[in-house]
Parts: C-alpha cells; sequence; structure tokens
C-alpha cells in the first residue's frame, strides 16, 4: 500500500489496529477509504468498501484513536460519596 507522505508514528500504529481488526493487510483501495485528523491523532474509515467491511465484521466503530498520552479526557467518573 502507498501513501502519497510518509506515515507518522501513530498513523502506523493505528493502521496496523486496523489490520489486526480485519485480520488482513490493507490493500491501496482501502487506502481511499481512510480519513486522518491529525488534532485528535484519529484515523476515520470514511467509505465503502471498507466501510462495509467494519460493519460486516461487527466492529463498534469505524474511528481509531492513538492512546491517551496525557490529554484531557471529556468524560470522567463522578467522585465517590
Amino acid at each position: 500500500m502507498m501513501w502519497e507522505s510518509p506515515l507518522l508514528q501513530w498513523q502506523q500504529t493505528l493502521l496496523e489496529r486496523l489490520e489486526r481488526a480485519l485480520d488482513r493487510k490493507l490493500s491501496d483501495a482501502d487506502v481511499r477509504c481512510v480519513s486522518w485528523n491529525a488534532a485528535g491523532e484519529t484515523l476515520t474509515v470514511v467509505t465503502r468498501p471498507l466501510l462495509g467491511e467494519l460493519r460486516a465484521a461487527n466492529l463498534t466503530s469505524n474511528v481509531f484513536r492513538a492512546a491517551n498520552r496525557g490529554r484531557r479526557t471529556t468524560w470522567a467518573p463522578p467522585a465517590p460519596g
């Protein structure tokens, strides 16, 4: 598979997670189905046929996020008491 520019580490990590979820390597056609959000460090599967394959595999989300590295979360459980 070919990208127009070299991938950053977080992008490579997310692609590997997607490949593991699908149990296969991504093809050039799959690449056209992916969108990146650098600010949020996310990979989103946005179009078919890859989007349809995710749904057929019963994957609950089409968004893959990089690990939280000190970023503030939008939700936290209530404090006890």
